[in-house]
């Protein structure tokens, strides 16, 4: 299931990394998508499927997380397979071309934004080894668990 195509998701990463604000670049993805819902998941995955991309070429030994949490509508998290997310695996391929091919600017304002890079980056400032070390599943705060067919 295919919800944007490869070529809209990029030009959304192109918006998420330039010097637009957010509800400049939130209003331009509706656009080119058409639906509210699906721009948000775009515009939240796109920075997260970046960090892990140059999380998985630091060479760290770090063993990253196969699911994520959303919360669904009684407030409870709810771990889903990233399998679930399309746009996902899209922006993988995406975040993937752009670190070996470029733009490498658009690459590293997005990664810088994810929630694992932050992570990461915290934890080599304060001199730790992340050699073994395991990624808990990143929280998408603005995603409803119920956006995923068959989970709750």
């Amino acid at each position: 299931m295919q919800l944007v195509t490869q070529e809209t998701i990029a030009k959304i990463a192109d918006l998420a990394a330039s010097e637009l604000t957010p509800e400049q670049v939130e209003a331009a993805a509706y656009q080119l998508v058409g639906d509210p819902a699906i721009a948000q998941r775009v515009i939240e995955w796109l920075p997260e499927a970046f960090g892990f991309v140059l999380i998985g070429h630091m060479g760290e030994g770090i063993t990253l997380p196969s699911t994520f949490k959303a919360k669904n509508s009684t407030g409870c998290w709810i771990e889903i397979p990233f399998s679930k997310e399309p746009i996902f695996g899209q922006a993988i391929q995406l975040a993937t071309s752009m670190y070996h091919n470029g733009p490498r600017e658009v690459f590293k304002n997005l990664a810088l934004r994810s929630s694992v890079a932050v992570v990461v980056n915290k934890a080599l400032n304060a001199g730790a080894s992340l050699n073994g070390a395991s990624l808990s599943p990143p929280a998408m705060l603005s995603i409803a668990a119920e956006s995923y067919s068959g989970i709750a």
